[in-house]
Order: structure tokens, then sequence, then C-alpha cells
């Protein structure tokens, strides 16, 4: 069987390994598909897991959020951080969480997960300036834009390794690499496992394109074009590590989107100064 024939297999089939997640991440699945869903309603799906509420509540405690008083409740939590916010980082947690017991991964996961915050960070910040109706929801799918890497470490680990040693030999994006390798990357890997775990297509299809957002469909190409270019200033700004060799971002890019050149630069820098506080969401939200 071809190697993407084994990925696709076990991505698709109900009977495989893959991790089944929590009932709680579940309903936190569904509030994501439902517009109508109310923070008092969010804030009681939350309270059953008690590990995940008290890392949302040091998180908007922290020096990421800066509030001048503290938050006490998982309410005030949502307030601070943002529905859609909570939300990404309740799922992000949710599904990382899954893959604890996992051994040998060939990715740093620390640094793959700070790259996705530094991701989330610089997207929300880009689309507030240039399409503030997606700001808060493009947080989500640009925190989760790296879930497949995961999937290919944990389960496919000696040709993910070729792949990554294909990707530093030839210098070409890791994308490029599992395409060459693989027949599939993980940008569609992603997809396919929100697919299977039943997220909305608002998470799930800014994801699957963020490495061709041209192709994405109209309805997410702003967004699939934000996280691509945010990919690709993280990786400048050093902050985390997404396991790509070659930090890469479609043409023309910021002009796409309708950001200039000297604003990049600022957005770089301000993602520098918050490294350290980047780094303290990564501590808090993956800690016990």
């Amino acid at each position: 069987m071809e190697i993407k024939d084994k990925i696709l297999k076990m991505v698709q089939k109900k009977e495989s390994d893959l991790p089944t997640l929590s009932g709680v991440v579940d309903r936190i699945i569904t509030v994501a598909s439902d517009e109508q869903t109310t923070t008092e309603e969010l804030a009681e799906i939350i309270s059953y897991d008690s590990g995940m509420t008290n890392k949302l509540l040091k998180l908007a405690n922290s020096v990421y959020y800066a509030q001048k008083t503290d938050v006490e409740t998982v309410k005030r939590a949502i307030t601070v951080i943002g529905f859609d916010e909570i939300v990404g980082i309740a799922l992000a947690m949710g599904v990382l969480s899954s893959f604890t017991d996992k051994s040998g991964l060939k990715l740093d996961m620390k640094a793959l997960w700070i790259h996705g915050i530094g991701v989330a960070t610089v997207s929300k910040e880009l689309a507030k300036r240039t399409n503030p109706g997606i700001a808060s929801k493009i947080f989500i799918p640009a925190l989760l834009h790296d879930m497949g890497k995961i999937i290919f470490s944990v389960y496919f680990q000696d040709e993910y390794r070729r792949v990554r040693q294909f990707a530093i030999e030839k210098n070409k994006p890791l994308y490029f690499a599992e395409n060459a390798i693989l027949k599939i990357d993980h940008a569609v890997l992603s997809a396919l496992l929100m697919k299977r775990w039943n997220f909305p297509q608002s998470i799930m299809i800014p994801c699957r394109f963020h490495h061709n957002p041209e192709s994405a469909p109209i309805k997410f190409k702003h967004q699939s074009l934000i996280i691509n270019l945010a990919d690709y200033l993280t990786q400048k700004a050093g902050i985390g590590h997404s396991g790509n060799p070659v930090p890469v971002t479609v043409k023309n890019s910021s002009k796409k989107i309708g950001i200039n050149q000297s604003v990049l630069k600022l957005v770089i820098d301000q993602l520098k100064r918050k490294e350290g506080e980047i780094k303290e969401f990564f501590n808090i939200t993956t800690g016990s």
C-alpha cells in the first residue's frame, strides 16, 4: 500500500489508532459551529474540565493579556481573552493532550506550539488592519494550522524523518517535501483530521489552504492569505519553529491582503517583543 493510502486510511477509517477527543472538547467544537452560543454556555462547558478551567484562568491573568485586575471566573476569562480565542485555545489544548502519551516525536512539539501561538498572534494583528470582521475568527485556524505535522510525526516517524531530511538537503519548504515523498502535505492532513472531528469549515478551510491560499474558496481566501503571511513572518521573527527549513509566502501576499512593507516590519518587531509573553502562553496552556 502506498504511504499516502496508509495515511488516508488512518485518518478516514473510524476504527484507527487516532485518539478520540474528550467530551468537553467535542462540545466546544459544537460551540465553534454555532453562532448563537452565549458566553455563559461556553463558560459552563469549560467548567466541566477543571484542568482546562485552571489553565484558562491563569492565561487570562498572564502578561500576554495584561489585565489590571484579577480574573477569577471562566466567564470573565472569556471576556478578557475573547470568545473565539478561548474556543481555539481550548481546542488546541484538547488536541495536543490527546497525543501526550505518544513517544518518539520527531518534531519539537514545544517549538511547534510556540510557532502556532506566534502565527495566531500575527494573524489577528494583520486581520485587525485589513478586515476587522475576521480578526477574532482567524485566531483558531491560525493556531491550529500545523496540526497535520503532529500526525506525521507521531504515526509516520521514519517517513517524516526522510521528509525533513529531503527538505533540508534540497532547501525546500516542508510542505513541498511532504508532497514529493508522501504525496500529501500537512495542510491537507490537518483538514482531513478536522473533518473527522467535525470542525466547522471556518476553521478547516483556512488551515487546508494556508500554503496555497489563491486556491481557497473566495469566502476564506483572505483568511488563508493572512495565515500564509503570518506563518512566514513568525518564522522570520524566529518565534518557535515549525520544522520548516525555508520560510516562504505567496508572491505579493502583503499587497494582496492590503498591508505595506513598513507595517510588516512593525509587525515583526512587535512579535519579537512579545516572545516572552508567547512563551508564557505556551507554559500555561501546556503545563499541568
